[in-house]
Protein backbone atom coordinates (compact mmCIF):
# COMPACT_ATOMS: atom_id res chain seq x y z
CA UNK A 1 0.00 0.00 0.00
CA UNK A 2 2.80 2.43 0.93
CA UNK A 3 4.31 1.82 -2.99
CA UNK A 4 0.76 2.41 -4.44
CA UNK A 5 0.18 5.94 -2.10
CA UNK A 6 3.67 6.92 -3.49
CA UNK A 7 2.96 6.01 -7.27
CA UNK A 8 -0.04 8.35 -6.61
CA UNK A 9 1.81 11.25 -5.91
CA UNK A 10 3.91 10.31 -8.69
CA UNK A 11 0.96 10.16 -10.81
CA UNK A 12 -0.20 13.56 -10.00
CA UNK A 13 2.47 15.06 -9.83
CA UNK A 14 3.41 14.78 -13.21
CA UNK A 15 0.09 14.88 -14.57
CA UNK A 16 -0.06 18.49 -12.97
CA UNK A 17 3.19 19.36 -14.79
CA UNK A 18 3.15 21.77 -17.84
CA UNK A 19 0.26 22.37 -20.00
CA UNK A 20 -0.07 20.70 -23.29
CA UNK A 21 -2.59 22.43 -25.72
CA UNK A 22 -2.87 20.17 -28.42
CA UNK A 23 -5.87 18.02 -28.01
CA UNK A 24 -4.94 15.15 -29.35
CA UNK A 25 -2.39 12.61 -31.02
CA UNK A 26 -2.58 10.19 -33.51
CA UNK A 27 -0.10 6.80 -33.82
CA UNK A 28 -0.23 4.59 -36.79
CA UNK A 29 -0.66 1.32 -36.21
CA UNK A 30 -0.87 -0.11 -40.07
CA UNK A 31 -1.78 1.39 -43.17
CA UNK A 32 -5.41 0.66 -42.20
CA UNK A 33 -5.43 1.57 -39.01
CA UNK A 34 -4.43 4.58 -36.57
CA UNK A 35 -5.14 4.78 -32.87
CA UNK A 36 -6.26 8.14 -31.37
CA UNK A 37 -5.33 9.61 -28.03
CA UNK A 38 -6.52 12.54 -25.78
CA UNK A 39 -4.22 13.55 -23.77
CA UNK A 40 -4.90 12.11 -19.73
CA UNK A 41 -6.34 13.87 -16.70
CA UNK A 42 -4.80 13.84 -13.39
CA UNK A 43 -7.83 11.77 -11.66
CA UNK A 44 -8.66 9.54 -14.64
CA UNK A 45 -7.02 6.40 -13.10
CA UNK A 46 -9.59 6.79 -10.09
CA UNK A 47 -12.83 7.98 -12.38
CA UNK A 48 -12.64 4.76 -14.53
CA UNK A 49 -12.03 2.42 -11.62
CA UNK A 50 -16.05 2.17 -11.06
CA UNK A 51 -16.31 1.28 -14.70
CA UNK A 52 -13.87 -1.63 -14.67
CA UNK A 53 -16.02 -3.69 -12.21
CA UNK A 54 -19.32 -2.47 -14.57
CA UNK A 55 -17.32 -3.81 -17.60
CA UNK A 56 -16.37 -6.73 -15.90
CA UNK A 57 -19.46 -7.27 -14.94
CA UNK A 58 -21.31 -6.81 -18.63
CA UNK A 59 -17.72 -8.81 -19.99
CA UNK A 60 -19.30 -11.60 -17.88
CA UNK A 61 -22.88 -12.13 -19.29
CA UNK A 62 -22.34 -11.30 -23.00
CA UNK A 63 -22.65 -13.56 -25.61
CA UNK A 64 -19.51 -13.50 -27.40
CA UNK A 65 -17.77 -14.08 -23.79
CA UNK A 66 -19.51 -16.76 -22.46
CA UNK A 67 -17.30 -19.04 -24.04
CA UNK A 68 -13.94 -17.76 -22.43
CA UNK A 69 -16.16 -17.55 -19.18
CA UNK A 70 -17.16 -20.70 -19.52
CA UNK A 71 -13.47 -22.23 -20.14
CA UNK A 72 -12.28 -20.22 -16.96
CA UNK A 73 -14.93 -21.70 -15.15
CA UNK A 74 -14.81 -25.68 -16.22
CA UNK A 75 -10.96 -25.35 -16.25
CA UNK A 76 -11.49 -24.66 -12.67
CA UNK A 77 -13.57 -27.43 -11.19
CA UNK A 78 -11.99 -29.74 -14.26
CA UNK A 79 -7.77 -28.41 -11.99
CA UNK A 80 -9.17 -29.06 -8.49
CA UNK A 81 -8.84 -32.79 -8.48
CA UNK A 82 -5.54 -32.77 -9.92
CA UNK A 83 -4.02 -29.82 -7.72
CA UNK A 84 -2.17 -32.00 -5.24
CA UNK A 85 -0.32 -34.16 -8.21
CA UNK A 86 0.75 -30.93 -9.89
CA UNK A 87 1.60 -29.50 -7.03
CA UNK A 88 4.00 -32.29 -6.62
CA UNK A 89 5.08 -32.58 -10.01
CA UNK A 90 5.87 -28.76 -9.82
CA UNK A 91 8.03 -28.87 -6.64
CA UNK A 92 9.84 -31.59 -7.66
CA UNK A 93 11.07 -30.40 -10.74
CA UNK A 94 11.67 -27.00 -9.13
CA UNK A 95 14.08 -28.25 -6.36
CA UNK A 96 16.24 -29.42 -9.52
CA UNK A 97 16.67 -25.82 -10.18
CA UNK A 98 16.13 -23.77 -6.83
CA UNK A 99 12.49 -22.53 -7.94
CA UNK A 100 11.05 -24.34 -4.65
CA UNK A 101 11.74 -22.08 -2.66
CA UNK A 102 10.35 -18.39 -1.79
CA UNK A 103 14.12 -16.72 -3.39
CA UNK A 104 16.33 -14.51 -2.04
CA UNK A 105 15.80 -10.31 -1.77
CA UNK A 106 18.30 -7.43 -1.59
CA UNK A 107 17.12 -5.89 2.09
CA UNK A 108 18.25 -2.09 2.57
CA UNK A 109 17.85 -1.07 6.04
CA UNK A 110 15.70 -4.12 6.85
CA UNK A 111 13.36 -3.44 4.17
CA UNK A 112 13.23 -6.21 1.13
CA UNK A 113 13.69 -4.36 -1.76
CA UNK A 114 14.68 -5.91 -4.87
CA UNK A 115 15.27 -9.68 -6.21
CA UNK A 116 18.55 -11.27 -5.98
CA UNK A 117 17.89 -14.44 -7.79
CA UNK A 118 15.67 -15.56 -11.27
CA UNK A 119 13.61 -17.25 -8.63
CA UNK A 120 12.42 -14.11 -6.48
CA UNK A 121 13.11 -11.93 -10.04
CA UNK A 122 9.88 -14.22 -11.62
CA UNK A 123 8.12 -14.29 -8.48
CA UNK A 124 8.29 -10.40 -8.50
CA UNK A 125 7.03 -9.73 -11.92
CA UNK A 126 3.18 -10.93 -10.63
CA UNK A 127 3.76 -8.01 -7.40
CA UNK A 128 2.21 -4.95 -7.82
CA UNK A 129 5.61 -3.22 -7.40
CA UNK A 130 6.57 -4.11 -11.15
CA UNK A 131 3.03 -2.92 -12.44
CA UNK A 132 4.19 0.39 -10.31
CA UNK A 133 7.37 0.64 -11.79
CA UNK A 134 6.15 0.04 -15.96
CA UNK A 135 3.64 2.51 -14.74
CA UNK A 136 6.64 5.23 -13.81
CA UNK A 137 8.41 4.05 -17.10
CA UNK A 138 5.93 4.90 -19.03
CA UNK A 139 4.81 8.23 -17.13
CA UNK A 140 8.57 9.79 -17.58
CA UNK A 141 8.46 8.84 -20.81
CA UNK A 142 5.24 10.48 -21.88
CA UNK A 143 6.32 13.90 -20.20
CA UNK A 144 10.01 13.72 -21.51
CA UNK A 145 8.51 13.45 -24.96
CA UNK A 146 5.10 14.53 -25.02
CA UNK A 147 3.85 11.42 -25.87
CA UNK A 148 0.22 10.80 -24.79
CA UNK A 149 0.19 7.24 -25.42
CA UNK A 150 2.94 6.29 -23.04
CA UNK A 151 0.86 9.02 -20.70
CA UNK A 152 -2.57 6.99 -21.05
CA UNK A 153 -0.32 3.40 -20.88
CA UNK A 154 0.76 4.77 -17.34
CA UNK A 155 -2.22 5.72 -16.09
CA UNK A 156 -4.00 2.76 -16.91
CA UNK A 157 -1.16 0.24 -15.33
CA UNK A 158 -2.32 2.29 -11.91
CA UNK A 159 -5.81 2.07 -12.86
CA UNK A 160 -5.87 -1.40 -13.34
CA UNK A 161 -3.30 -2.32 -10.53
CA UNK A 162 -6.44 -0.92 -8.18
CA UNK A 163 -8.81 -2.07 -9.77
CA UNK A 164 -7.56 -5.88 -9.92
CA UNK A 165 -6.42 -5.69 -6.67
CA UNK A 166 -9.73 -4.97 -5.02
CA UNK A 167 -11.48 -7.17 -6.89
CA UNK A 168 -8.96 -10.12 -6.30
CA UNK A 169 -9.23 -9.58 -2.99
CA UNK A 170 -12.64 -9.72 -2.71
CA UNK A 171 -12.87 -13.40 -4.07
CA UNK A 172 -10.52 -14.21 -2.10
CA UNK A 173 -12.36 -12.94 1.17
CA UNK A 174 -15.13 -15.06 -0.35
CA UNK A 175 -13.72 -18.42 -1.25
CA UNK A 176 -11.24 -18.25 2.11
CA UNK A 177 -9.37 -21.12 -0.18
CA UNK A 178 -6.33 -22.44 1.61
CA UNK A 179 -2.75 -22.38 0.20
CA UNK A 180 -0.66 -25.13 -0.57
CA UNK A 181 1.63 -24.81 2.07
CA UNK A 182 -0.97 -24.48 4.45
CA UNK A 183 -2.75 -27.34 3.03
CA UNK A 184 0.36 -29.53 3.37
CA UNK A 185 0.76 -28.50 7.18
CA UNK A 186 -2.92 -29.67 7.77
CA UNK A 187 -2.99 -32.89 5.57
CA UNK A 188 -5.17 -31.44 2.89
CA UNK A 189 -4.90 -32.82 -0.86
CA UNK A 190 -5.95 -29.45 -2.00
CA UNK A 191 -6.82 -26.76 0.07
CA UNK A 192 -9.88 -26.48 2.57
CA UNK A 193 -12.21 -23.75 1.83
CA UNK A 194 -13.76 -21.42 4.71
CA UNK A 195 -15.83 -19.15 2.57
CA UNK A 196 -16.34 -16.16 4.33
CA UNK A 197 -14.00 -15.59 6.94
CA UNK A 198 -13.65 -12.98 9.83
CA UNK A 199 -11.78 -9.95 8.89
CA UNK A 200 -9.70 -10.80 11.84
CA UNK A 201 -8.84 -14.76 10.91
CA UNK A 202 -7.99 -13.07 7.47
CA UNK A 203 -5.76 -10.65 8.89
CA UNK A 204 -3.95 -12.70 11.49
CA UNK A 205 -3.62 -16.50 9.19
CA UNK A 206 -3.87 -14.93 5.51
CA UNK A 207 -2.16 -17.73 3.73
CA UNK A 208 -4.96 -20.55 5.02
CA UNK A 209 -7.88 -18.25 3.18
CA UNK A 210 -5.97 -16.44 -0.43
CA UNK A 211 -5.28 -18.95 -2.35
CA UNK A 212 -8.24 -17.98 -4.94
CA UNK A 213 -8.17 -16.67 -7.33
CA UNK A 214 -4.05 -15.67 -7.64
CA UNK A 215 -3.68 -11.30 -7.56
CA UNK A 216 -0.10 -11.80 -8.92
CA UNK A 217 -0.82 -13.71 -11.96
CA UNK A 218 -4.42 -11.38 -12.28
CA UNK A 219 -1.93 -8.25 -12.06
CA UNK A 220 0.34 -9.12 -14.49
CA UNK A 221 -2.39 -10.37 -16.93
CA UNK A 222 -4.10 -6.87 -17.06
CA UNK A 223 -0.37 -5.02 -16.80
CA UNK A 224 0.25 -7.39 -19.95
CA UNK A 225 -2.86 -6.55 -21.73
CA UNK A 226 -2.90 -2.75 -21.18
CA UNK A 227 0.51 -3.06 -22.81
CA UNK A 228 -0.18 -4.82 -25.42
CA UNK A 229 -3.25 -3.42 -26.26
CA UNK A 230 -1.84 0.10 -26.69
CA UNK A 231 0.99 -1.18 -28.56
CA UNK A 232 -0.03 -3.64 -30.83
CA UNK A 233 2.14 -3.02 -33.69
CA UNK A 234 5.10 -4.20 -30.87
CA UNK A 235 4.74 -7.77 -31.93
CA UNK A 236 7.53 -9.12 -29.56
CA UNK A 237 5.59 -8.02 -26.48
CA UNK A 238 2.77 -10.60 -26.30
CA UNK A 239 5.11 -14.24 -26.95
CA UNK A 240 7.86 -12.30 -24.36
CA UNK A 241 4.94 -11.77 -21.75
CA UNK A 242 2.79 -14.86 -22.05
CA UNK A 243 6.89 -16.99 -21.56
CA UNK A 244 7.18 -15.06 -18.30
CA UNK A 245 3.72 -15.38 -17.41
CA UNK A 246 4.45 -19.20 -17.84
CA UNK A 247 7.24 -19.53 -15.82
CA UNK A 248 5.84 -16.66 -13.37
CA UNK A 249 2.67 -19.47 -12.68
CA UNK A 250 5.19 -22.61 -12.72
CA UNK A 251 7.07 -20.70 -9.78
CA UNK A 252 3.98 -20.02 -7.58
CA UNK A 253 3.17 -23.40 -7.95
CA UNK A 254 6.67 -25.34 -7.55
CA UNK A 255 7.30 -23.02 -3.87
CA UNK A 256 3.66 -23.94 -3.35
CA UNK A 257 1.90 -20.15 -2.90
CA UNK A 258 -1.04 -21.31 -5.55
CA UNK A 259 -2.86 -24.16 -7.20
CA UNK A 260 -3.09 -24.75 -10.28
CA UNK A 261 -6.77 -24.41 -10.19
CA UNK A 262 -6.15 -20.66 -8.90
CA UNK A 263 -4.90 -19.43 -12.12
CA UNK A 264 -8.06 -19.42 -14.97
CA UNK A 265 -10.28 -17.00 -12.94
CA UNK A 266 -7.26 -15.48 -12.09
CA UNK A 267 -6.35 -15.12 -15.90
CA UNK A 268 -10.28 -13.98 -17.10
CA UNK A 269 -10.44 -10.80 -14.29
CA UNK A 270 -6.73 -9.63 -15.83
CA UNK A 271 -7.35 -9.97 -19.75
CA UNK A 272 -11.06 -8.77 -19.29
CA UNK A 273 -10.43 -5.41 -17.05
CA UNK A 274 -6.72 -5.20 -18.94
CA UNK A 275 -8.73 -4.95 -22.39
CA UNK A 276 -11.46 -2.39 -21.34
CA UNK A 277 -9.08 -0.05 -19.32
CA UNK A 278 -6.84 -0.04 -22.67
CA UNK A 279 -9.10 -0.34 -25.20
CA UNK A 280 -12.16 2.59 -23.09
CA UNK A 281 -9.43 5.62 -24.16
CA UNK A 282 -8.51 4.24 -27.39
CA UNK A 283 -10.33 6.17 -30.43
CA UNK A 284 -9.47 3.65 -33.31
CA UNK A 285 -9.84 5.59 -36.93
CA UNK A 286 -9.91 2.20 -39.40
CA UNK A 287 -10.05 2.16 -43.44
CA UNK A 288 -13.00 0.51 -44.54
CA UNK A 289 -11.09 -1.90 -47.21
CA UNK A 290 -12.55 -1.65 -50.76
CA UNK A 291 -12.49 -5.11 -52.87
CA UNK A 292 -13.12 -6.14 -55.90
CA UNK A 293 -17.21 -6.20 -56.60
CA UNK A 294 -18.75 -9.53 -58.27
CA UNK A 295 -21.95 -8.43 -60.45
CA UNK A 296 -24.28 -11.35 -61.12
CA UNK A 297 -24.05 -10.49 -64.67
CA UNK A 298 -21.79 -9.30 -68.06
CA UNK A 299 -21.98 -5.85 -69.31
CA UNK A 300 -20.44 -6.17 -73.16
CA UNK A 301 -20.16 -2.96 -75.14
CA UNK A 302 -19.73 -3.15 -79.28
CA UNK A 303 -19.05 -0.80 -82.03
CA UNK A 304 -20.06 -0.88 -85.69
CA UNK A 305 -20.37 1.27 -88.39
CA UNK A 306 -23.64 1.07 -90.35
CA UNK A 307 -24.07 3.66 -93.79
CA UNK A 308 -19.89 4.63 -92.78
CA UNK A 309 -22.06 5.81 -88.91
CA UNK A 310 -20.23 4.81 -86.39
CA UNK A 311 -22.57 3.28 -84.12
CA UNK A 312 -21.90 2.33 -80.21
CA UNK A 313 -23.44 -0.32 -78.25
CA UNK A 314 -23.86 -3.00 -75.32
CA UNK A 315 -25.78 -5.64 -73.95
CA UNK A 316 -25.66 -7.71 -70.79
CA UNK A 317 -25.83 -11.35 -70.03
CA UNK A 318 -27.23 -12.58 -66.89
Amino acid sequence: MKKLFLLLIFLVVFFSYGQDSIPIQTYKIDNNLTYIYKKPKIWDTFKYIPKDYIGFGKYLIQKEHLPQVGIALASTAALIPLDRKLLDNASEIGSKIGWDEEGKYLYISGVRMLPADTSSAIYHIGNGGTTILLSAGFLIYGKIHNDYRALNTSSELAEVLISVGLLSQTIKRITGRQSPIRAIETGSDSGHWTPFPSFKAFKENTPNYDAMPSGHLATYVASLFVISTNYPEKKWIKPVGYTLGGLLAFKMVSSKVHWTSDYPIAILIGYAIGKNAANRRIKKDQKIKIGKTNYPYKLNYNLSSIDNTLVGGFHITF
